[in-house]
């Protein structure tokens, strides 16, 4: 099992310089070695592509880098390098356990599925972000039964075989990518799973920055934006990506919550009107 490529790791990155070598450092520490690493870099500004390579040392590990900054696009051409039976593609910021790897062999070994998701924990154990994500987990659970099932965000594990045949992620969308995918291998018959003892741990950084308000308002918009009309193409907001946008994270207590008002005020008045004339 030691030389045995069962999975293709691909991490999209872009400014991640902070982040990336935790996931990679995780990744050293895996019990079972059954994988390839496959970084796909957006140009960084950074020194990710450098703190990348030092890794190289310990893991096998492929960094590609490309001029267009689209994760999407990122995510396929690192599956395109892939030799692995399965693809796993992690954001940057996620961290996993040792067990990671093992516990999702094991798993597809014993449900013979083409395609998974894992269980999401925060980063941040608080009784508020317990109850948070165990709803998230289980809207994302539920939704496998409808028509338009949703994904735990960019955290996918899906066969070589069925991600060739859907054409992997569609590059044309704003946000959504990943819901479109699941959703995709749902119209041919292929329902994710949700894995219960594979868990990634979800990074906070975009809710410390922009407020918890504002965050879960677009999340919401996107969704419903999603079930109503399909797929989102148009900037229904503004939705930025890279590791640089995280070095200074928002105020917090009072201020921070006047803060969410104002910025959910404009937000509102901005995309409901859009949402209104896409409906009808």
């Amino acid at each position: 099992m030691k030389n045995y490529i069962f999975f293709s790791i691909v991490i999209p990155t872009l400014n991640e310089a902070d982040y990336l070598p935790k996931i990679l450092s995780d990744l050293v520490q895996q019990r079972q070695r059954n994988f390839e690493v496959i970084v796909v870099d957006a140009n960084s500004n950074d020194h990710t592509v450098e703190k990348a390579l030092v890794f190289s040392k310990n893991l096998p590990l492929e960094v590609y880098c490309v001029k267009k900054r689209n994760v999407s696009y990122q995510r396929n051409y690192g599956a395109n390098k892939a030799h692995g039976e399965y693809l796993i593609f992690l954001d940057a910021d996620t961290r996993i356990n040792t067990t990671f790897t093992r516990n999702l062999y094991m798993n597809i070994r014993e449900k013979k599925g083409h395609i998974f998701l894992p269980t999401l924990t925060a980063e941040e154990r608080s009784a508020k972000n317990t109850v948070l994500f165990k709803l998230i987990n289980f809207v994302v659970e539920l939704s496998q039964s409808l028509n338009k099932p949703l994904s735990s965000g960019g955290c996918i594990f899906i066969s070589h075989f069925l991600f060739l045949k859907i054409n992997g992620f569609n590059e044309d969308l704003y946000v959504g990518e990943d819901h479109n995918l699941v959703q995709k291998a749902r119209k041919i018959g292929h329902r994710a799973r949700i894995l219960k003892d594979v868990n990634v741990v979800f990074n906070m950084r975009r809710i410390k920055k922009e407020g918890e308000v504002t965050v879960l308002y677009k999340y919401l918009l996107a969704t419903a934006y999603m079930l109503v009309n399909g797929e989102i193409t148009d900037k229904i907001f503004m939705y930025e990506m890279g590791g640089d946008r995280y070095k200074e994270l928002n105020l917090s207590g009072k201020e921070n919550v006047k803060k969410d008002a104002v910025k959910l005020k404009e937000l509102f008045r901005k995309t409901s009107a859009f949402l209104r004339n896409s409906v009808s």
